[in-house]
């Protein structure tokens, strides 16, 4: 059985403008002990996720219209606020994506560290600050015992990112949903919170959800990779899937517009045309056809999943038989994607 598994996850927002979308229909799942890396867009939904599965949405004007989040078999959607509050931290935990405005500015690290040892763990004010001193030990802070009184201005941006990380894994969390952790850090540092990071999660067991725009990170640390569009998924498989043959023209996209170092043409790299729909307006069918190239007549119709075989599955209707006319067209007017697009049609595994 899965560790977390979301499914059929539906989050809107009420604006002025109207009701947006901002979730649409998610569903995944992530065992213990591996790390499930989620990519896409600004605004593809991907924050919003895990905000839900924290149980952190302001309601209003947030609401969550549908779907599960099933952690170890309990639905956190039927919890009550004072049973989150036991979960949050211990069964799961965030690091947020923003140290310095996630972190209270007029406390000491050690007095944020401690206070969630001293409620999950309920140790005495000692063995918290012990307890504190130790985590920010295990993530590499030097001096603990100074840094420990003191205040996330007086740290590095690096430093308070670790101080986020030993907070979140002060109480051994079985799930660890990390937001965009790597941003706005120099290469160097992003390199020593993912390999901490990667230390942690052998040394508790733990599960990653990694949520993040680098797609160097993901291809590091990963071993599933969820692509998202438009508050749904638009592709999952293994990182080998995802990364050597793509399937949906949007993951491609992404890999397109990403220098690599292999690449000893140095050719351009390709930008994805247009921009993100409207989430208060989405289009009908596939969200990302106005931006495809290889937009279609039935794209305007509900696309259905398409299982590639190994877990391996997209959202694209480059794979039905209904369009093999199509796909053959892609393959010769785009023969940099023949290898991403089978000569025979997908199996059909699940309609939107």
């Amino acid at each position: 059985m899965a560790l977390l598994e979301v499914n059929n996850l539906r989050v809107g927002f009420k604006t002025d403008d109207g009701f947006v979308s901002a979730v649409n229909g998610l569903s995944y799942l992530v065992e213990s002990g591996s790390t499930l890396g989620i990519v896409g867009e600004s605004g593809s939904g991907k924050s919003v996720n895990a905000l839900s599965i924290m149980r952190l949405i302001p309601m209003p004007p947030g609401r969550i219209d549908g779907g599960t989040i099933m952690l170890r078999g309990e639905n956190l959607l039927a919890k009550s606020e004072p049973e989150m509050r036991k979960i949050r931290g211990k069964d799961i935990a965030m690091i947020f994506q923003d140290p310095m405005t996630s972190l209270n500015p007029v406390l000491t690290v050690g007095d944020q560290i401690s206070e969630a040892v001293s409620l999950h763990l309920k140790l005495n004010k000692k063995d918290s600050l012990t307890k504190t001193v130790d985590m920010l030990r295990l993530v590499r802070i030097p001096l603990p015992e100074k840094r420990v009184r003191e205040y996330p201005h007086q740290l590095s941006g690096g430093m308070r990112q670790r101080v986020m990380i030993a907070m979140a894994l002060s109480c051994d969390p079985d799930v660890l949903i990390a937001d965009e952790p790597t941003t706005a850090l120099d290469v160097t540092i992003q390199a020593q919170i993912i390999d901490l990071m990667n230390e942690m999660q052998q040394r508790l067991g733990s599960a990653i959800v990694m949520i993040t725009h680098d797609l160097g990170v993901v291809a590091e640390t990963c071993k599933n990779v969820l692509v998202m569009y438009a508050g749904n998924m638009i592709e999952y498989g293994s990182a080998t899937q995802i990364f050597e043959t793509p399937r949906h023209p949007y993951t491609m996209g992404l890999l397109a517009s990403v220098p690599r170092l292999d690449d000893r043409d140095h050719g351009r790299l390709v930008p994805i045309d247009g921009q993100p729909p409207n989430l208060l307006r989405l289009p009908a069918g596939c969200s990302f056809a106005p931006r495809c190239k290889y937009a279609m007549p039935i794209c305007s119709e509900p696309v259905p999943l398409y299982d590639f075989g190994d877990g391996h599955v997209a959202r694209c209707f480059l794979y039905d038989a209904r369009t093999e006319g199509e796909r053959t067209l892609a393959v010769e007017t785009r023969p940099q994607v023949v290898d991403s697009i089978p000569d025979a049609p997908a199996t059909v595994v699940a309609a939107t």
